[in-house]
């Protein structure tokens, strides 16, 4: 039960992060359309605020919108016909 509990708040604390860095993110995608900033700006921005929320940019987590969970996704799998 204890286990549980700490993994159901670490699961929270991650969608909140990731949250966090896609909202933010969305603003710096929206900058870069508007000609605000440069696509290294852009990258710039990325690499910060990745880090700040303590996310990988190499995890696919962390631009994927489907995975919500570090240990599980939820993209199924292809249906033969």
């Amino acid at each position: 039960m204890q286990i549980e509990r700490e993994e159901r708040r670490l699961q929270d604390d991650y969608k909140t992060r990731l949250l966090s860095y896609r909202t933010t993110m969305s603003l710096a995608t929206e900058m870069l359309f508007q000609g605000i900033i440069t696509a290294k700006d852009y990258n710039q921005i990325d690499r910060i605020i990745a880090k700040s929320r303590g996310l990988n940019l190499c995890s696919i987590c962390c631009r994927d919108p489907l995975l919500l969970r570090e240990s599980k996704g939820n993209i199924l799998p292809e249906h033969k016909l």
